[in-house]
């Protein structure tokens, strides 16, 4: 673990030329050396944002300083913010300094380890502060946020310590076996277990939705070779990103770019044309394509208006059956060979040449992305390490329930211990109340500097 009893200090503002920058020093020095760097004999102020010039390494930096007084800081010590100008000569300069006088450059996520160690945030918030910064979608930065405001960390401290308050019962009852107390009756106790699992599960069945919020939604472009689907890809980025040519089985890779749909991020894909090849390198884009479709959220089929309807086109259609489908029948601007509704009743005409109907597209894509958003009142998982700790507490709290149920009661209290023992140890460990340290290295080294 890295020392907690020193003075660290980091750029806490992204890399590069800005207007402001800022640089953030932590420890019990943090004042001292602020100070000396701007030649003033009395703290300032807490909270209160003060002008200064400051020495910067042998540079002269004009910055707004705010001290934040431990423990009422983000960290829980003592710091001070430089919000100077964004040259990254000056930044570098104020770091030196700083340095130089007796601070160290901070690691990775090391403002936030020592905001968990003091007890500021668990483990669960500090994660999410880092997915707050990371975030590209609104539901990435509104998951991020409940989460480092709370929201699971107050519902699973919850489960917590009613798990705790079933095995103080338990092992009490367990302490005096001969004289026959009891301090928890078998219906409280499966009425306890089945409350948990109900609560666990919630939270384990809406994983999928917290990984769409996440990674984002793998949206994938299909259909027979020359249906206009790398067209239709362009149109949708707003970009020429895949190559388009009159050329059947031009496209023999997948194609992929990212955006942001309404409240998700996407990633698009665009896939070789399905067909039968004796062409190997067409072959294995063919594969990839329909390997491509198992693993999209939704599939946009393409099928092209102005020829005939083939076999193969409904062979597609077939193939995306079961998942999210939209129906994009694409060279709408060419005189139509077919009434839309001869392939689907909700099918989509749209023009990559003329841009028409790719608004609709879009707003049909989105809206099928949004279908089974979970409520407000919803506390949404999406972290993956979450989810697997949350799956192992319910399956140790369902053993208990149905082992205790077959029993008709009778089970011995040691047995239900000592799966709700290890329930508690899953929650505990994803809040961070019983986490390895080699743990907490792996998770705040994915942090960036500064932070």
């Amino acid at each position: 673990m890295h020392p907690t009893d020193d003075t660290i200090v980091a750029v806490a503002t992204p890399a590069g030329h800005g207007g402001v920058g800022v640089v953030r020093l932590s420890g019990g020095h943090a004042a001292a050396i602020g100070l000396t760097m701007a030649r003033r004999a009395t703290v300032w102020t807490p909270r209160v944002a003060t002008r200064e010039r400051l020495d910067g390494d042998g540079l002269r930096a004009e910055a707004l300083v705010t001290f934040f007084p431990g423990p009422k800081s983000y960290t829980g010590d003592d710091v001070v913010e430089f919000s100077a100008h964004g040259s990254p000569v000056l930044l570098a300069g104020l770091v030196h300094r700083a340095v130089a006088l007796g601070a160290r450059h901070a690691r990775a996520g090391e403002f936030t380890l020592r905001a968990f160690l003091n007890g500021k945030l668990d483990l669960v918030q500090a994660e999410a502060a880092r997915d707050l910064v990371e975030a590209v979608s609104p539901a990435q930065a509104r998951a991020a946020f409940d989460q480092l405001d709370g929201t699971l960390s107050s519902a699973l401290q919850a489960m917590a310590g009613e798990l705790r308050e079933l095995e103080l019962k338990l092992e009490a009852s367990m302490d005096f076996p001969d004289e026959g107390y009891h301090f928890i009756e078998p219906s409280e106790v499966s009425a306890a277990l089945q409350a948990l699992r109900a609560r666990l599960a919630r939270l384990v069945d809406g994983r999928a939705r917290g990984q769409l919020v996440r990674e984002g939604a793998r949206i994938v472009i299909a259909g027979t070779p020359n249906a206009g689907k790398s067209s239709l890809f362009n149109a949708l980025l707003g970009a020429d990103r895949a190559i388009v040519s009159a050329t059947p089985g031009t496209t023999r890779d997948l194609v992929s770019a990212r955006l942001v749909l309404g409240d998700y991020a996407a990633e698009l894909v665009d896939t070789a044309g399905l067909r039968e090849s004796d062409d190997a390198v067409e072959q294995e884009g063919v594969r990839r394509a329909g390997q491509a479709m198992g693993h999209a959220h939704l599939v946009i089929v393409a099928i092209d208006g102005s020829c005939p309807v083939l076999p193969a086109d409904h062979a597609v259609l077939a193939r995306a059956a079961g998942g999210r489908v939209v129906v994009a029948v694409t060279k709408a601007d060419l005189p139509a060979a077919w009434p839309l509704e001869d392939v689907a009743r909700d099918a989509l005409a749209v023009s990559a040449r003329t841009g028409a109907g790719v608004g609709d597209v879009i707003t049909r894509v989105t809206r099928a992305l949004h279908e089974g958003d979970a409520s407000a009142d919803h506390v949404l998982v999406t972290n993956q390490r979450h989810g697997v700790l949350l799956a192992a507490a319910l399956s140790h709290v369902e053993h208990a329930l149905a082992h205790f149920e077959a029993s008709g009661g009778a089970l011995p209290e040691e047995f239900v211990a000592a799966d709700v023992q290890l329930a508690l140890g899953s929650l505990d460990e994803v809040t961070g109340r019983r986490t390895p340290e080699g743990l907490l290295h792996e998770i705040f080294a994915r942090f960036c500097i500064g932070k």
